[in-house]
């Protein structure tokens, strides 16, 4: 299987196989239900980076980590994490701004 630029078909697959499902996507990046991470697609079709919300639950970091690389692997997905995000308000009620925090 070749992984294309921008495998938004292979995230889905990977981010079902967990039981959960893709919200949004929005250029690079891919928005999970529930908001505690997110995957950001890179300039090569299989590199995803993996950030955290800072207010998602640290202690269950390490489990989704484990499982999102396990089924990363089955699509051909490299998925590494990088650190953590937050959400900005933006100006309007539905504006808003992402800030990445790198590990």
């Amino acid at each position: 299987m070749s992984v294309p630029y921008r495998p938004l078909g292979h995230i889905r697959e990977v981010i079902t196989a967990m039981g959960l499902e893709v919200t949004h996507a929005f250029d690079d990046l891919v928005f999970i239900e529930h908001n505690a991470f997110l995957l950001q697609m890179g300039k090569v079709g299989e590199d995803v980076s993996l950030y955290f919300n800072t207010d998602s639950d640290e202690s269950a970091r390490e489990e989704i980590t484990t499982r999102l690389i396990e089924a990363g692997k089955i699509q051909e997905l490299k998925i590494s994490p990088q650190g953590t995000y937050s959400v900005i308000q933006g100006d309007s009620d539905d504006s808003f701004q992402l800030a990445f925090h790198k590990k």
